[in-house]
């Protein structure tokens, strides 16, 4: 039996919780530790210890081990303080910097089996869990801690595997998994659309760029084929998976402080690509592991990839008349993430478009960016202004960055005004996400101390912010420009 230096119940209870959700590099780790090595916790993205984040914990070795701990936190003095503390707890942290896992595996489970030979008894070396059988391993349950007794594979939550549909492997029951597996990594919404060209898209988009309606975001000039067509992304492509996941706000903050400036509610936590990227990671590790080998990549609107025509041909909504995909139950606050993969499954139908004559959107709009229906002038949008545009903001739109009719409603960075006036907004809920969260002092914050604002500040308030955009210097030019 190995040699517990130290049992804290808390930990083992959130690391149980815990242990399916690994990112795709993990998963690869989690396999050799499976061998018998260790076992091993995914605490990724929690706050197990005072806030402090790994990515595995073994706790009868109370060994922390952390992959690739940059994309936590790139303060090195962080890092020494964490170790510290984690180290004045009796649990060892091992990190490994910007780690290839697939290259470097033989290095790591070294550094860790000298670990684990310092502080096992060697005449009863751990015996490696079978085939099939829990990772925890039965030796676990048998220490001499009743505690742990509630620990038995029977109690262990992990993602429900939907009952076989056609044999394993078959179209229906791959599309079953997927679909669950969305739900249970906490998408509110999951539709699945055949990867090919999107043919009804491409003359809309050749207009939309010919009218130069990108302004100066060259980018979206770039690409064109890929856009349209996901096979060019991923070769061999058969399956877009299209999410949803929302961000609509408990508290909205500008009417919680009316004396403040106004910023988009997607920024008020940290920036959604990372949050929402590792989740897909998971996800497609996930399918790797119950499918097998099936290819694909990831997207959360950072490549040419047309989201909402995708979650339209899948069925998650409709396009409204502000460009924004609209959902029936839960309006339009949420972010869209996609999966491409070269996996046949079935596939979703497109939503009914419910706008009617409705023209909230465009009658709000302040600076006329919504010139028909359906149609928007990204280079009128105030999100543009705010956030794309580098040069100076044109003054022929001065005073313009308030919704129609109301007084003080400033915008410093992007802008909800065609979402707030949209009636199917009336059926968003609030997010569950904690890294959505604002930090509580930008719920304070007043036009004085906006205006004030200094380096130190805005890294304290948007260190992990998609506001980190458009730098200080860009909010400090939005911020003088609507005084």
């Amino acid at each position: 039996m190995k040699k517990r230096i130290l049992y804290n119940p808390k930990l083992t209870a959130l690391a149980r919780d815990l242990r399916n959700n690994s990112t795709l590099s993990e998963v690869i780790l989690w396999q050799e530790l499976k061998t018998g090595k260790m076992i091993g916790y995914d605490f990724h993205r929690q706050k197990p210890i005072d806030e402090f984040i790994v990515d595995f914990f073994c706790y009868d070795l109370m060994l922390a081990i952390e992959i690739d701990g940059s994309s936590h936190d790139t303060k090195i003095e962080y890092d020494k303080f964490r170790q510290k503390k984690l180290e004045s707890l009796g649990i060892k942290f091992l990190r490994f910097d910007d780690l290839d896992v697939k290259q470097k595996i033989g290095w790591v489970l070294e550094e860790i089996q000298v670990w684990i030979e310092s502080n096992t008894r060697k005449d009863t070396p751990p015996i490696p869990p079978s085939r099939g059988e829990s990772a925890y391993g039965e030796d676990l349950v048998k220490l001499d801690s009743l505690e742990l007794l509630e620990h038995t594979e029977s109690n262990l939550p992990s993602y429900e595997r939907p009952p076989f549909k056609g044999g394993k492997g078959g179209v229906e029951r791959n599309t079953t998994f997927i679909k669950s597996i969305a739900s249970q990594l906490g998408f509110s919404f999951c539709g699945i659309a055949k990867a090919e060209f999107l043919e009804e898209e491409a003359p809309r988009l050749e207009e939309w760029l010919k009218r130069g309606y990108q302004g100066k975001m060259s980018y979206l000039e770039n690409h064109f084929d890929k856009r349209l067509d996901p096979r060019l992304l991923v070769p061999g492509a058969k399956s877009v998976i299209s999410l949803i996941y929302n961000y609509f706000p408990e508290k909205d903050l500008a009417e919680q402080n009316p004396n403040s400036f106004k910023i988009a509610k997607y920024a008020y936590g940290e920036d959604y690509h990372f949050v929402i990227k590792e989740k897909l990671k998971t996800f497609l590790a996930l399918i790797q592991e119950e499918v097998g080998e099936v290819q694909g990549r990831a997207f959360v609107d950072s490549a040419p990839v047309h989201e909402r025509a995708w979650a339209k041909k899948s069925g998650l909504g409709w396009i409204g008349k502000n460009s924004l995909l609209l959902n029936r139950e839960m309006g339009s606050f949420f972010f869209l993430a996609e999966l491409i993969i070269d996996l046949e499954l079935e596939y979703d139908g497109p939503a009914k478009d419910y706008c009617g004559t409705c023209t909230a959107c465009m009658d709000a709009c302040p600076t006329d960016a919504i010139p028909a229906p359906y149609v928007v002038d990204g280079s009128k949008c105030i999100s543009y202004f705010t956030i794309e545009l580098k040069d100076e903001i044109p003054t022929e739109v001065k005073g313009k960055f308030a919704r129609k009719g109301s007084f003080g409603e400033n915008w410093i960075f992007g802008c909800d005004i065609c979402q707030d006036v949209c009636p199917w907004n009336r059926f968003s809920k609030p997010h569950q996400e904690k890294k959505f969260l604002p930090h509580p002092e930008l719920e304070k914050m007043t036009k004085s101390d906006w205006r004030e604002i200094t380096e130190d500040v805005f890294k304290k308030l948007f260190g992990k912010s998609a506001v980190q955009r458009t730098k200080l210097e860009g909010l400090k030019r939005n911020i003088k420009f609507v005084e």
